[in-house]
């Protein structure tokens, strides 16, 4: 039998078991309220948003704005920090290399997120790393030839490319550009012939000079030379009509069916980023994106739809375009040059 224990030690032990037990309890409670603490506290400091490209570009101009807004909504500064080259490795590799903080936001795009992934085998990150917070606009490509090509539409294109195969040549700079060519014949059922470039300015000046046929090119970019008469636009790639390009048709208009080629540019931050944080610079961004300042902005200076659509939609989004391109890049064999 056990020794009987007594009655006044037997109330101490319960006493300092019910002390501990509120202690753990309370501990137990505290814990899911850390990350929510120090999300009311963030930020404390400025925050940095990292853009793939060189100042001045269509996407860094969209970004400083952006940027701006959130500071201002956040009530902490934000700077820019340009870090362009390697098809967006160099600035997707900024952002995973500092602290999963919430401090560093990336400017994300179909090259970093879907293209770079299907045609780089060697690339140093995982697209996974990055978790999209929101998607910001979206734009239009058009299709171009000089002003004094043969070519007047779509039509004459296609005809052209039927019959001879491989002689119409198409002019791209970067893969998605490349991608979104291939698209375009495959679907249209006929063979271009695709010159690689390095950058826009020098298709435009080969396009001017007749010494290449045709090119897509971002809408805002080439407007100037579409008002001069320099480029004649033979279609614009999104589904419908571009409010810039009123008189100019879709490619699905203009005979192929379905065709659809946009640039999204949206922002994200490390996927380890804890998740409270996370959350409050979603909303900020959203808010952003919201506004009558950003889709005026949109509108008259980047030529492009707001879409505002949060990390959610854009993960679906990315995944959509991770099958249609990687279909793509399987049949035309499309590896990093």
């Amino acid at each position: 039998m056990l020794p009987a224990v007594p009655r006044k030690e037997t109330a101490m032990k319960r006493s300092t078991l019910s002390r501990l037990l509120g202690l753990g309890l309370a501990c137990a409670m505290l814990l899911p309220a850390l990350p929510a603490s120090a999300a009311d506290n963030f930020p404390s400091r400025p925050l940095r948003f990292i853009v793939p490209l060189t100042q001045g570009s269509g996407s860094d101009t969209v970004t400083r704005f952006v940027a701006e807004l959130v500071g201002k909504d956040l009530g902490q500064p934000a700077v820019v920090e340009n870090r362009p080259g390697a098809d967006t490795i160099i600035a997707v590799q900024s952002l995973l290399n500092a602290p999963a903080d919430g401090y560093s936001i990336l400017m994300i795009s179909p090259s970093a997120m879907v293209i770079n992934p299907l045609v780089n085998d060697r690339l140093p990150y995982d697209p996974r790393d990055i978790r999209p917070l929101a998607a910001a606009i979206r734009a239009s490509a058009v299709l171009v030839t000089g002003a004094s090509s043969p070519y007047k539409s779509v039509a004459d294109v296609l005809a052209a490319a039927r019959r001879k195969p491989h002689t119409v040549s198409l002019a791209n700079y970067s893969y998605h550009y490349r991608l979104g060519g291939l698209q375009l014949q495959q679907m249209a059922g006929i063979d271009l012939n695709h010159i690689p470039y390095k950058g826009a300015a020098q298709v435009q000046t080969d396009l001017m000079g007749g010494a290449v046929d045709l090119a897509l090119l971002d809408v805002g970019g080439a407007l100037p030379l579409l008002r001069a008469g320099k480029l004649r636009p033979l279609a614009v790639t999104t589904r419908a009509r571009h409010p810039e390009l009123p008189d100019v048709p879709t490619v699905r208009e203009s005979g192929v069916a379905n065709y659809e080629l946009s640039v999204w540019i949206g922002f994200g931050v490390s996927s380890k980023t804890p998740e409270p944080i996370a959350q409050k610079l979603e909303a900020s961004l959203l808010k952003a994106l919201g506004t009558p300042e950003f889709r005026n902005f949109a509108a008259r200076t980047a030529y492009a739809e707001v879409l505002a659509e949060p990390g959610r939609q854009m993960r679906a989004m990315i995944a959509s375009e991770r099958v249609r391109y990687g279909e793509l890049v399987k049949n035309y064999d499309v590896s990093a040059r």
